[in-house]
């Protein structure tokens, strides 16, 4: 199983405050955007780094 399969939770926090991210109207699009980018960086190596698995 891939590791973000098995951080749902993870994953859905990181959804949930892109969108929110995304509707805050203060920031210009390039900083939402930069600011998205950031949040799946440190998703992706939560996922790959912190959490690692016993591959089966």
């Amino acid at each position: 199983m891939r590791g973000w399969q098995r951080n749902r939770f993870g994953l859905a926090i990181l959804i949930i405050s892109t969108s929110i991210i995304a509707n805050i109207e203060i920031f210009t699009q390039g900083q939402a955007i930069s600011l998205i980018a950031v949040f799946v960086v440190i998703f992706y190596l939560y996922v790959k780094y912190i959490n690692k698995y016993n591959k089966k």
